[in-house]
This record gives structure tokens, sequence and C-alpha cells, in this order.
């Protein structure tokens, strides 16, 4: 199955409601405003409703482009955030210049590709985009932990292979609109693939609601890099 374009096709059905449950922030991603700084140029991956632009709003010159592979998403954000501007594109093959961006965000998103192949490809599209001295921030959700395996064991979620789960979006009413792919990353394996691709893990934990959690706990796991000196 093309998990990519499962995800798409989702994503495109879903963003009307999508777009009436994803008014606010995460707290997760209220973390990594302390790296940010006036004068900066974005890159949001999987930009979805464009909500993550609202982290930016107390900083000055901010040069944004959100990026997804849903149109319909897109769609969302223009009406949210009309002034700012957004690309179709997939996050395998970014069609932009190198070394282009202070700050890539790749919130809820990698953990979407399907295999370590196309994983690591966009790693190294991420990587070739932003500057020398640049910053990578990502979540991704935790599977492993005791919430998402409830969640399994009641049937809402279905695990395929061995870290690959099948999530589900259904309507107000609970019929079932599409299905989306999700990988089940855990720390080191994600420390390990970035590292590999030239990336330095600066931060890499799991969390929840904005604080440090343990595997157990953590919905999110949250990550930050840059790019390896030399590299």
């Amino acid at each position: 199955m093309d998990f990519i374009k499962l995800n798409r096709e989702t994503y495109n059905k879903i963003a009307q409601l999508f777009h009436s449950t994803r008014q606010y922030l995460w707290d997760d991603i209220l973390l990594f405003k302390k790296y940010l700084h006036d004068e900066m140029s974005v890159l949001d991956i999987g930009c979805g409703t464009g909500r993550l632009y609202q982290l930016f709003k107390e900083f000055q010159g901010v040069d944004y482009l959100g990026l997804d592979q849903s149109e319909e998403q897109i769609k969302m954000a223009k009406k949210d955030f009309p002034n700012n501007n957004y690309l179709l594109a997939e996050m395998t093959n970014l069609p932009l210049e190198n070394k282009k961006f202070d700050f890539i965000f790749c919130i809820a998103t990698l953990h979407h590709l399907p295999d370590e192949i196309s994983r690591e490809k966009a790693l190294l599209e991420m990587k070739r985009v932003l500057k020398s001295d640049g910053y990578l921030f990502l979540t991704n959700w935790n599977m492993d932990s005791l919430s998402a395996k409830k969640t399994i064991a009641k049937g809402k979620w279905f695990k395929i292979l061995e870290h690959g789960f099948i999530v589900s979006w259904s309507s107000p009413k609970g019929e079932k609109i599409g299905e989306r792919y999700y990988y089940g990353f855990d720390l080191e394996e994600l420390k390990i693939l970035l590292e590999r691709v030239g990336f330095e893990v600066l931060e890499n934990y799991y969390s929840k609601k904005g604080l440090k959690a343990d595997k157990d706990t953590g919905t999110n796991i949250v990550t930050v890099a840059k790019l390896k000196q030399g590299k």
C-alpha cells in the first residue's frame, strides 16, 4: 500500500474537521520558542492548517513558508493566514534552494513516512535547505506510551508490521472518514537516524503537555537538532 498517498487522501478529506480541532498550539511546540529570534526564515513542513504561525506572532521580520502535500489543508491555512506563503510539495523532495532557512519545523509529520529510506531522504532534504547555523525542530507521536497501547488494545488503532500503525479519523458522529499511517519511533532510533544523515542532536526526550516525561507517560517525542560541524 502507498501510505504516503493514503495520508494525503485522508488529510484532504478531513481538512475542514481537522481545521476545527487545530486552533491552538500544543504545549510541546512552545518549547522551541527559546531558540527563535527576529528576522528569521522558517520552513514549516507538514504545515496543515498553518497554526504553527501563531508561534511567531511576537517576532519581527519572519519569512514563513508552509509546506504540505495536502492541497485542502493548505486551503485552510490560506484562509486563516492569507499573508503567508505556501507550497504544495512532499517532504522527500523539497523544490527549494540550498541553505535557505534559519529554522525548519517538522511537527507531527516525519512519523507519517513508512520506511527508513523515505525518512532518511526527507531528513537529507531538510539538511540541504537548512542554513549551516540553523535548527531543526521535530515532534513525533510516542506510540509506546501506555495511552497509545490502550488505544491499540481497544481496536481504535491498528498495528501493522513492526512499528507501523493505522490511525483512523472519524466524524463527530463516529463515522470513519479516513485512515493515516504512523511510524512509532523510539528516542535512540530517532537520534541514530538524525546523526547518520549529518545532524547533531541537542535535545531528544519524551514530553507530555510541555513537560519532560518517560516512555510510558509521554505523548510526544520532542527533538532539537542542528547540522554537525563540517557537514
